[in-house]
């Protein structure tokens, strides 16, 4: 099973990747950072600045995500869009979704349901992104 590593199109998976880090770029700041914000308790000023790891970590898991949605679409011989769709849902709303609401659930996060509907969100349109374009460059 580790040989499917070695048939994947890597290029699909780096740009499902970039896709899929993008995504966040846009959805943790003009999309959805207010709300992000308010859910963490967080007063983001106009000059704050992100330490490098709140742009490192994401790529990488980013990355993560593309490798094993590709493999998931490979062993399972996904060739057809509405397959692909639910592999992104299955794996979003299943794993990504369901931890980001189960992370959120803590004595620190003020509003966990509203972090939990925009990171799991997030990640439920990122992983369903992420297979679309690896069905797509397959």
């Amino acid at each position: 099973m580790v040989a499917v590593i070695f048939e994947l199109n890597w290029w699909a998976v780096l740009l499902a990747t970039f896709g899929y880090f993008i995504l966040g770029a846009i959805w943790f700041t003009p999309l959805f950072g207010k709300y992000y914000d308010i859910a963490l308790g967080f007063d983001r000023r106009k000059d704050f600045k992100w330490p490098a790891i709140y742009y490192i970590s994401p790529f990488v898991n980013s990355l993560v995500v593309s490798i094993a949605t590709a493999t998931l679409a490979h062993l399972l011989k996904i060739e057809q869009l509405a397959d692909a769709v639910t592999l992104g849902l299955i794996a979003g709303i299943g794993y990504a979704g369901a931890i980001s609401f189960n992370n959120a659930v803590n004595p620190v996060t003020p509003r966990p349901l509203l972090y939990g509907a925009v990171t799991g969100g997030y990640h439920v349109t990122g992983i369903t992104l992420v297979a679309l374009v690896i069905l797509y460059l397959r």
